[in-house]
């Protein structure tokens, strides 16, 4: 069962993330992205590839850079306009993922970059989009949120806490030693998927798996996850996923175990055609 996150109502929407992203900062992570090994294994060099859901386009540069015919749409025009401010030569255009506005058969390859798991109705119809602008034996590159072990045992853990700590708190409350809690408005934020979700909804838009990716940060000092779940684990240099002392020794160890039991995403690479190894 997927887990879906939810986020405050009045926290800032998609405008205000961008704002403050730095692209130069953005382009600075791609070197250590566990996303770049995969891109040059899979990607054609021959062919046009789209990013849908392409944001400040750090993979639009990057692989144009790289010699890639590489074009991106994103349904946010701040984020466009910033990444055309930085980088005029950015082959970009305003659309929806779920509604693409190019011919059946049009790419080589198609990237969905942490986009399908935004859409509470589910991935389907954006992956019914990328199998249909796909040539045949297209590859498709899907990367989503991973419902990690070490998510699921956080998760697990602080349940147990929330129901041990709520009688507490509601006896202290009705004899007045605390102030009732204000109860914040939520909105669904993403899903974070397993590997056997998103191989099925890889599956039941058409495509053939090829493999399927744990991706975190490559970098020894950085990671998404541990960075993003537990603030106590950052490092206080305020670069983005950099780890403390304690965050790194935790990193060495898990990832010792298993990429799999810590990562922030998984990735499928998938074809448009017959059946491929699985893996």
């Amino acid at each position: 069962m997927s887990s879906k996150q939810y986020i405050p109502e009045l926290e800032e929407e998609w405008d205000e993330y961008w704002q403050k992203k730095s692209i130069s900062e953005e382009l600075e992570l791609v070197k250590t992205d566990g996303l770049h090994p995969i891109f040059k294994q899979y990607l054609p060099k021959e062919g046009k590839i789209l990013e849908a859901g392409c944001g400040l386009g750090k993979w639009i540069i990057t692989l144009t850079h790289e010699g890639y015919q590489i074009e991106g749409v994103d349904s946010n025009s701040y984020a466009l306009d910033k990444l055309k401010h930085e980088f005029p030569g950015a082959q970009v255009r305003l659309g929806d993922v779920k509604h693409l506005d190019f011919e059946d058969e049009s790419f080589k390859a198609y990237l969905s970059l942490g986009v399908v798991e935004h859409f509470e109705e589910g991935p389907d119809q954006a992956l019914a989009e990328a199998h249909r602008v796909l040539k045949k034996d297209g590859i498709a590159i899907i990367e989503v949120p991973f419902d990690s072990p070490l998510r699921k045992l956080t998760r697990c853990w602080t349940g147990v806490m929330i129901l041990l700590k709520t009688p507490i708190r509601l006896f202290l409350e009705i004899i007045g030693k605390r102030r009732p809690r204000e109860k914040k408005k939520m909105r669904f934020y993403e899903y974070r998927y397993t590997i056997q979700e998103l191989r099925s909804f890889v599956k039941e838009a058409g495509f053939s798996l090829i493999r399927m990716y744990p991706k975190d940060d490559l970098a020894k000092d950085r990671s998404i996850s541990l960075w993003l779940d537990y603030p106590r684990l950052q490092s206080h240099s305020g670069r983005l996923f950099e780890l403390n002392a304690w965050g790194r020794r935790i990193k060495n160890l898990l990832e010792a175990i298993s990429p799999l039991t810590y990562c922030a995403l998984i990735v499928a690479v998938a074809i448009k055609g017959k059946d491929q190894a699985n893996t």
